[in-house]
């Protein structure tokens, strides 16, 4: 059954050779395309966690330029990739929450109530005897479709998260007639029989809706719960713990009981809401801020997968291929640049003798005090306070990385082709690449490159929009 949706896969990348495209590139075919491929059979079937690997192993291969045997080294974890782009991931869908996330969408078109001929089938076949839809979808028959039986599945498919469908719909009481007083979850996060089971054994409603249990005294609801005794001190104290929970809820005549979407401003299901709350992360609000920064909109997206591989350190130096294991080019691991010191990230790009002087240049043609800290990532994170204006932020963003893209094209000529390094004529690089990346995502600036390389914060504080 599934054997034609890797065929589809490979098929789509026969007309790809992902060794000619950047990681940029890469990175956004596999999010438009090879994650759309399944979508239609993921909202109907879970996918065998087999399929999911093989197309995992598929997508992985591509995203690192690798093609059909021929692998290439991973240099990210594939769960990291899946993260969001603010988290520090590549934004790519994590097909096996994805995959739940879309077969929820069944249950919340039976929690809207929909009508149609599906739903009606449902009922006939899986009611037994009543009951809501949570009724249904939690327990039903054990003799059943496939279908049926994945959607039952999919609130306990992930391991990790085993109830996290069901605990999401929070049922509101209208008028009371399709809930449960002591068995559904009307009031907490578990029924009241489970919280309070003394007074349920007590109580002579136990099978009553809550309609059912008070009533209505000039227009105001009072809930009225009897007992097949009189309570003991101890129950007493039970029974106004119950009282203070409920007073809260109230019985409206006419209003339907609806299931509401916890995790949704507008209380409907939905499939982002749903994948959001499975693939959530800890929060960690720096990193977050430095990623936005990273994946800057006006930078073109081959940059800004540059510069996400060098702040996790993770770009194919000579350090980072020793420690995996592969020989380099020209013997050593020392800094192609300069001979004198290990070339890892924090050395090539900040500290190596050749390109401190690209930097002290950057600093004078921004008129700034540039603070070179002690890696990549701390040097990118605390530019320093003059870039609190969020335009020149986004200008000096775009400087730093054509000086990174720049240092590291240049390093990549003098290992292939033997060109020596020319400091003046990167920096000029600098200057022109910064200017075209800014300008071509911002139409409205007025500013000429002669202008930009004459005073960059004077043309973004005055020359865009015509506004000071």
């Amino acid at each position: 059954m599934w054997q034609p949706l890797l065929e589809s896969f490979k098929k789509k990348l026969t007309s790809w050779k992902g060794r000619h495209l950047s990681l940029g590139g890469r990175i956004t075919l596999i999010n438009s395309v090879l994650s759309s491929l399944p979508v239609f059979l993921m909202s109907v079937y879970l996918l065998p966690k087999g399929t999911i690997k093989a197309i995992d192993k598929i997508r992985k291969s591509f995203l690192w330029g690798g093609e059909g045997e021929r692998k290439r080294i991973n240099w990210v974890s594939w769960k990291k990739v899946c993260l969001p782009k603010e988290c520090g991931g590549l934004g790519v869908r994590d097909l096996g929450y994805f995959n739940l996330s879309l077969m929820g969408k069944w249950w919340g078109r039976l929690a809207a109530k929909e009508e149609g001929l599906w739903r009606k089938v449902i009922a006939s076949k899986y009611s037994e005897g009543g009951g809501h839809w949570m009724d249904w979808v939690r327990n039903g028959a054990g003799d059943c479709s496939s279908w049926w039986r994945d959607v039952k599945r999919t609130d306990k498919a992930d391991g990790e998260s085993s109830g996290w469908l069901a605990e999401g719909f929070r049922l509101k009481v209208g008028e009371g007639k399709e809930v449960s007083f002591w068995w559904d979850e009307w009031c907490g996060e578990i029924c009241l029989a489970n919280k309070f089971p003394r007074l349920y054994l007590l109580s002579e409603g136990k099978e009553k809706e809550c309609c059912k249990m008070g009533t209505m005294c000039n227009g105001t609801w009072k809930w009225n719960i009897t007992w097949r005794r009189k309570l003991f001190e101890w129950e007493e104290e039970a029974a106004k713990e119950l009282s203070t929970m409920i007073e809260g809820v109230k019985i409206y005549p006419g209003r339907p009981d609806e299931w509401e979407w916890i995790l949704s401003k507008d209380s409907r299901y939905s499939t982002k809401t749903a994948y959001s709350f499975l693939t959530k992360e800890p929060r960690c609000l720096t990193q977050e801020k430095v990623f936005r920064r990273v994946w800057n909109p006006i930078l073109p997206t081959k940059i800004s997968a540059f510069n996400w591989q060098l702040l996790l350190n993770r770009l194919p130096t000579k350090s980072n291929l020793l420690k995996r294991g592969f020989s380099v080019i020209m013997g050593d691991g020392n800094c192609i640049l300069c001979q004198e010191e290990e070339e890892d990230a924090t050395h090539l790009f900040l500290k190596c003798k050749n390109v401190r002087w690209i930097w002290k240049e950057c600093a004078r043609w921004w008129g700034i005090n540039l603070e070179i800290q002690e890696d990549c990532w701390k040097t990118f994170e605390k530019p320093g306070a003059w870039t609190k204006n969020s335009k020149i932020r986004k200008g000096w963003d775009c400087t730093w990385s054509a000086t990174v893209w720049s240092i590291w094209l240049m390093r990549n000529q003098r290992i292939f082709q033997n060109q020596e390094m020319d400091p003046g004529k990167l920096f000029d690089l600098v200057q022109i690449r910064s200017f075209l990346w800014f300008k071509a995502k911002n139409a409205w600036c007025y500013f000429t490159l002669s202008d930009w390389i004459s005073n960059p914060i004077a043309c973004l504080t005055v020359n865009c929009g015509g506004k000071s």
